[in-house]
């Protein structure tokens, strides 16, 4: 619901400042076919730069923190999320009241559209309608005014017995040639899903009058005469009931359209001001871009690479790593550390290593949301074979990083590694889970859901809560807990933030999706 609420605020920004263009430049001039294309090519780009924003990225580095770790012997795996429904208030919220009167206006423009269309399909459907010049005509006696309703004309019987009718139906023919429906049938549309915004309605009003300036035009240069023209249209001032998807013989009639049909024609190179609209085209696509937050996780126990040469002399290490219930843990990445030698855990979780001969050495084992296991190796000892067993982490999101990285996009991207290098290199292939943006984006989240929460709450929301949750395979947030709290309300409002989370990208070791535990400290 907020995704389109959002899509309808962006568009109607851009909707008001193009129209605000199109009023500043080029409603006075006589140049009707562009102005159409204009019209309609605003509106249409509102909409695309709204729905297909472009993308930017940003590349985050930050470090792995797997502390909280008073929190691993009371994290639960497999729990039942609770309801985190909150309800403090027996009436509506003002979000609520909001969307409520939105889709209200909505289906009241578009009933009003509805019954407008009523009476024209019902002559459609009965009545046989008269063939002239290869244009479909209804006469009826429900309008008094003539009108074109997509490819037909409606006119009343009493028309045709005036002289008047040809300079009507030529009029009206211009319409249906030139397919100005296709406008109003655009226009109409939009008016359902935006007619809070007043330049909506500006747009239906510009549409409209542009399109009798055609029909004017199409008119005179057939040869008809002016004088007589105008005289026709100042007798269909009275009587006319207005139909939002039809063309009205006397639409916007007024001093401006008379004035249009004698102004002399405006010059060609009156049409560069259009151009204008590239610039405010690409200020709009820059203001709503959105920025890709990839955030580089650092592990700090591998992120040294030394450079002097080590001992050629090698020794042969092996051995198996399982998880604390005895699986075998495949993928695993081990590394010795400082160096870029390393190699992945078998499927039955054993591993070989060829490492150099060093005084001091350690090996680094790691797994995407396990706690990383640094072994220190003494060659004197003349271990070879070594077991390891991974405790499953907790990833630490901290109140102060949520509160700082919320405030400013992260900064721009860090030099990268130098890939012109030609030394061999162990890749550890490990992903933790993305949050929709990343830290930035699950800052924004937070900070936005605790607004919505203060106005439930109000002042007895305050204090800490750390709630846990996982992230599964799926990327779906799971196993959702309060592992230390201030006060039931600020747990309850902990609880609410992370259920109402979206699904994150899930974490992996070695492309094989696994899951990851986080304990994030909210402060209210």
């Amino acid at each position: 619901m907020e995704a389109l609420f959002e899509l309808l605020l962006r568009a109607s920004v851009s909707i008001a400042v193009l129209f605000t263009l199109y009023w500043l430049q080029l409603r006075n001039s006589t140049h009707f076919k562009a102005n159409r294309f204009f019209l309609l090519f605003s509106l249409i780009i509102s909409l695309v730069i709204a729905l297909i924003p472009i993308h930017y990225q940003v590349i985050v580095q930050a470090s792995a923190k797997e502390t909280f770790n008073e929190f691993i012997g009371v994290f639960n795996n497999n729990i039942t999320n609770e309801n985190t429904d909150i309800n403090t208030s027996n009436g509506l919220s003002i979000s609520s009241l909001l969307y409520l009167i939105y889709f209200i206006g909505s289906a009241l423009v578009l009933i009003r559209i509805l019954i407008q269309c009523r009476n024209p399909f019902l002559i459609m459907t009965s009545s046989t309608p008269k063939k002239i010049d290869n244009c479909l005509i209804h006469e009826n006696e429900v309008y008094n005014s003539p009108f074109s309703f997509f490819n037909r004309i409606f006119i009343n019987t009493e028309y045709f017995k005036q002289h008047e009718i040809n300079d009507i139906l030529t009029h009206e023919k211009v319409h249906i040639h030139e397919r100005h429906w296709i406008d109003l049938f655009i226009i109409e549309l939009l008016t359902v899903f935006f007619w809070f915004n007043p330049f909506i309605w500006f747009f239906e009003r510009a549409i409209k009058q542009n399109h009798e300036y055609l029909a004017d035009e199409g008119v005179l240069t057939r040869g008809h005469s002016l004088v007589r023209y105008q005289a026709l249209l100042i007798n269909q001032l009275m009587g006319t009931q207005v139909i939002g998807l039809a063309n009205h013989f006397s639409s916007a009639l007024g001093p401006t359209r008379f004035k249009m049909m004698t102004k002399e024609k405006t010059t060609k190179r009156k049409l560069f001001r259009m151009v204008w609209g590239i610039p405010v085209l690409a200020i709009l696509l820059l203001a709503f871009a959105e920025p890709e937050y990839k955030q580089e996780t650092v592990n700090t126990e591998t992120e040294a690479f030394v450079s002097s040469e080590i001992n050629a002399d090698n020794i042969k290490i092996s051995g198996k790593v399982v998880n604390e219930d005895g699986i075998n843990m495949p993928g695993t990445s081990i590394i010795l550390k400082g160096t870029s030698i390393g190699t992945v855990v078998d499927k039955d979780g054993t591993f070989e290593l060829d490492i150099p001969k060093s005084e001091k050495m350690a090996l680094v084992i790691s797994y995407v949301g396990y706690k990383t296991i640094v072994e220190k190796i003494n060659p004197a000892e003349k271990k070879v074979h070594f077991d390891f067993e991974l405790q499953r982490g907790i990833v630490s999101i901290d109140s102060k990083s949520m509160n700082l990285d919320g405030d400013v996009p992260p900064p721009p991207p860090a030099p990268e590694f130098d890939k012109n290098s030609d030394k061999s290199v162990f890749v550890i292939v490990e992903d933790m889970p993305h949050y929709p943006g990343d830290h930035y984006g699950l800052s924004q989240y937070v900070k936005k859901k605790t607004a919505e929460l203060k106005s439930k709450f109000g002042n007895k929301l305050s204090g800490k809560a750390t709630v846990g949750f996982s992230i599964n395979e799926k990327g779906e947030v799971t196993n959702i807990q309060i592992l230390d709290k201030s006060n039931d309300v600020a747990a309850k409002a902990a609880n609410s933030i992370a259920s109402g989370m979206e699904n994150w990208k899930p974490g992996t070791q070695r492309g094989k999706a696994v899951p990851v535990n986080f304990a994030m400290e909210l402060e209210f």
